[in-house]
Formats: C-alpha cells, structure tokens, sequence
C-alpha cells in the first residue's frame, strides 16, 4: 500500500539517533500502527474478494515457495528498497527497515487469528473494517515520523528521478505488482480496484486523527524555562 506523504526520497541520515526516548516513544507508536495495518491487511485476505494490489503478489509467491504470507512481504519488501537504495542513491531510513520487519511479522502472527467468514454479506463487512484498519494504521505509523515504507520510498524516488507526478508513478507500480502476482495465481477481484480507490480516504483520516492524538508523544518535550524577574 502506498500513501502520498511527501514529495521527495527519505533523507539518509535518520539513523543518527540523539534523542532515545524519543525514539522508543516514535517506535511504539510506529509498531502500534504496523499492528493494525497487518490485522488490516489480512482482513482484506480474508474477505476473498480480492486482495490488495501489492498482496496479490505476496500471495502469489505463496503459491509458489515455502514462503509464508509474512515472510513474501518481507522479501518483495526488501527487495524494493534495495532498488530504491540503488536509484536514490542513498541509504533507507531506520523506520523503513522497522516496517519491512514488523509488517511481515505481524501478519503472519494475525494470519490464523483474523476469521475468515463464509456469508458474503460477512466477507463484504471484514473487507470494508479491513480497508479502515489499513488506513488508519498507515496513518499511525506516518505520524511517528520515523520514514516511508519501502513501496512508499521506491514511488517517490522514481518520481524526484522522473518528474512523473506521484499519482502515476503509484498507479505504474501497482499496476506492475497485479499483473505479476496474477501471472502467480494471486486473489485479484473486484476487491483490488475497491482497495484502490478507497483506501486513501481512511489513511488521509488516520494521518489527521494519529498526528492530533500522538502529536505529544512523538515530538520533541522542550524544556520550558520560567524568567525570574
């Protein structure tokens, strides 16, 4: 999944770490968004009516290895951000690293956990909760401020070296991702264009609600000095 957070390539010295509370406060809530992105994301499985675009190619490798769910993610994952290092010329962020992580290891610990219902009208409700909790956790993880996912940092990279407006370039990759997990054998339905076109509605809402809620969690605490008279 993609999100539009910004215009350029992640900067490549965020692993210079100053501030550790900081940083362990910005990772909770970045892992606490992962979490309800990959319980998400395996509630759109689930429904069986049409993966995400990019999880219908880490099912499709699925079918084709002794790879799990979790681990198709990692791998499709790291091999993005190898050629997004490669063409941005830079080091990946330490929150983009986290996210290739987490994201794989959460799914496969929610896989047998989220229900996979048999009634339609249950499918379509598991779907719908599915596209809100994909956004509202990609919202959670963005207001942590720790860096783009992989997906994310390879779209813009090929924007700023292109010029091509973002829009697109998510479109071309996703597009790309499809066809290759279709040619796999991966779930595409009507349940892929639907993510597609809905899903940034609840990450635009999650982005909002996670930045006014964990704004005091995440940002640096000045010191307030009081000026004695």
């Amino acid at each position: 999944m993609q999100v539009e957070t910004n215009t350029k390539p992640p900067a490549p010295n965020t692993w210079q770490i100053t501030d550790w509370k900081l940083f362990l406060r910005r990772l909770i809530v970045m892992n606490l968004g992962l979490f309800i992105m990959a319980v998400g994301i395996n509630s759109v499985v689930h429904a069986h009516l049409g993966a995400s675009p990019w999880d219908v190619l880490h099912i499709g490798l699925t079918l084709h290895t002794a790879m799990s769910f979790g681990t198709a993610q990692q791998v499709v994952g790291l091999v993005i951000l190898l050629f997004a290092c490669w063409q941005a010329r830079s080091w990946p962020t330490i929150g983009c690293l986290i996210n290739i992580l987490m994201v794989g290891l959460y799914s496969d610990l929610m896989f047998d956990v989220v229900p996979q219902p048999e009634l339609l009208v249950l499918r379509i409700m598991e779907f719908a909760v599915g596209v809100l909790l994909c956004g509202y956790g990609a919202g959670i993880y963005i207001s942590a401020q720790l860096g783009a996912g992989p997906r994310d940092w390879l779209m813009l990279t090929l924007h700023a070296k292109t010029g091509m407006k973002i829009r697109w370039m998510r479109t071309i990759l996703e597009v790309s991702a499809v066809a290759a997990g279709y040619l796999l054998g991966g779930p595409l339905g009507a349940g892929t264009i639907v993510f597609s076109l809905t899903v940034g509605h609840p990450t635009e809402w999650g982005i909002k609600w996670a930045t006014r809620v964990f704004r005091p969690f995440v940002e640096r605490r000045e010191a307030s000095h009081e000026i004695v008279h």
